[in-house]
This record gives C-alpha cells, sequence and structure tokens, in this order.
C-alpha cells in the first residue's frame, strides 16, 4: 500500500500502449517516477526488490520511484499493457495532508473508469494540443481515485443496483424514479428494492431524490440570479415554483428568496 499526497498536481511523463507478440521481459531498471502498469491481456511476473508481482489480465500494478525493477523470465506472448509514468511528490509515504491509499497490486474487474482513464490518458498524451499536460493531470488524479482503497471499499460496500440507480438519479434530476418504476427496470418487488436502498442509503427512494434535487435547486438558485422560480422548479421535477418552494422551506427553513437576498448582500 503506497500513500500519495493529492494537495499538488503531478506532472505526467509518458503514456504508451505495450505490445509483444513473442513475449519480453521487463526492463532492468531504477526510475525516478512513478511507473503504473495496467495488463490487458497476458500474464507477467515483475519484481521490485525483493518483492515478485504475478500480474494477471485486468490488474494494475504501481511500482515506487528508486526501487529496482525487472523481470527473471519474460511475459506470456500477446501479453498488452498500458502504462503511466508520473512524477512523485514530497507528500508521498508521509501519511500526512490529504493524500490517497493506493495498493501496489490492484484489479480492475468490474469497474469500467480504469481502463477507459488509461485509455483516454494515452491519447491526451499522444494527440498534443495546448491543453495536454492539463488534461493528463486531471485524468492522473480520477485515476489514482478509482485505485484508491476508499473508492474500492465504497464500491464493494454499494450494491451495484443501488449504485446504477443512484447514478440515474444524478443523471435526470429533472426526473422522479418511483419506487413501482424501478422495481419493474430491475425485475425485483416494490419492498425488495425498497430496503436495499434503505440498507444502503440510510433513506427511501423518495426522500434521497428529495433532498438531491432541492440541495441542487439551492445551487442553482444562487448561482443564476435572474433565472426564474419557476423554470428552475420544473427543471427538478416540480409541479410548479409554489410546491417547489413549500418543500424547499420545508428542509432548509427558509423560503428560495432567501438565498437570492442573501447572495445580493454578500
Amino acid at each position: 500500500m503506497i500513500f500519495l499526497g493529492t494537495e499538488q498536481r503531478r506532472k505526467v511523463c509518458e503514456c504508451n500502449v505495450n505490445y509483444s507478440p513473442e513475449g519480453i521481459l521487463h526492463p532492468d531498471r531504477v526510475m525516478d517516477v512513478y511507473d503504473l502498469l495496467y495488463l490487458t491481456e497476458g500474464n507477467w511476473e515483475i519484481w521490485e526488490e525483493d518483492c515478485c508481482y504475478s500480474m494477471e489480465k485486468g490488474q494494475v500494478l504501481l511500482l515506487e520511484p528508486g526501487k529496482h525493477h525487472f523481470s527473471r523470465g519474460k511475459c506470456t506472448p500477446g501479453m498488452r499493457n498500458m502504462y503511466i509514468h508520473f512524477a512523485g511528490l514530497e507528500a508521498d509515504g508521509k501519511e500526512k495532508g490529504k493524500g490517497l491509499w493506493i495498493p501496489k497490486l490492484s484489479e480492475s474487474a468490474g469497474n469500467r473508469e480504469i481502463p477507459r482513464l488509461f485509455e483516454q490518458m494515452v491519447e491526451a498524451f499522444w494527440s498534443g494540443g495546448v491543453q495536454q499536460e492539463l488534461r493528463t493531470t486531471a485524468l492522473l488524479e480520477l485515476l489514482l481515485c478509482e485505485l484508491s482503497v476508499e473508492e474500492k471499499e465504497e464500491r464493494q460496500n454499494l450494491d451495484p443496483v443501488i449504485r446504477e440507480i443512484l447514478q440515474r438519479f444524478y443523471a435526470s434530476p429533472e426526473r422522479f424514479f418511483s419506487p413501482e418504476e424501478l422495481a419493474k427496470e430491475y425485475g425485483f418487488s416494490i419492498r425488495n428494492i425498497s430496503s436495499r436502498f434503505r440498507n444502503h442509503t440510510g433513506t427511501s427512494i423518495h426522500q434521497y431524490q428529495m433532498q438531491m434535487k432541492l440541495n441542487m435547486a439551492r445551487a442553482l438558485i444562487c448561482q443564476d440570479l435572474r433565472r426564474g422560480l419557476k423554470d428552475i422548479a420544473h427543471s427538478f421535477g416540480f409541479y410548479d415554483e409554489f410546491q417547489f418552494s413549500r418543500l424547499f422551506r420545508r428542509q432548509f427553513g427558509y423560503p428560495p428568496s432567501a438565498c437570492r437576498r442573501l447572495e445580493k448582500k454578500v
């Protein structure tokens, strides 16, 4: 497990795809940057100092700077990987301040974001352009978040069906999804899906959506002082501005108009 600081942005030094039809040895070297390797096909035993990592398809290995990396045997023929070399930060390994715990060897199975982010980083690095450094750095931060222990634990603890339902809520805040509709779509009883949702979120399907929509609407009210409450109400699936205002006051203790008065004073 490695602690990587997140209070500064990291420089991405190289991204590439590596394919070997016949099988190759890992380069025998000591690097001054991290080497993040994602095996998309085949098997490969890679050593870091006196520790051997037996990589299989779908695994991600993080090799540290300043350590000896090598292999004693060739990878399997047809091996393919994507790799990223990125600079370290002073905070790495110190377990102080903001940071992420990254496993040395990670499984990407079930997480489609990891291969997608690797592919996007390779494309961003080699396509160039004025935003190359900004794009690769931002993508690296997202990738490290996906690999972090906290993110992995959260994904493991969250029911995949509920995770997909939550993604739908945030992707379409103009809609209200009823328990009946969700139960029919996912092939569960209303009681079952309602119980699973409450177990993982601590609230009901209706309450979760209501709180989410009102929080998002409040932020929008403060950002756009000229936009009408009726339009905002409709954009989050409320019948009209009167229903919206009543529910808004119930959740926050003041009407939507109070947000704008406070914003104007600031």
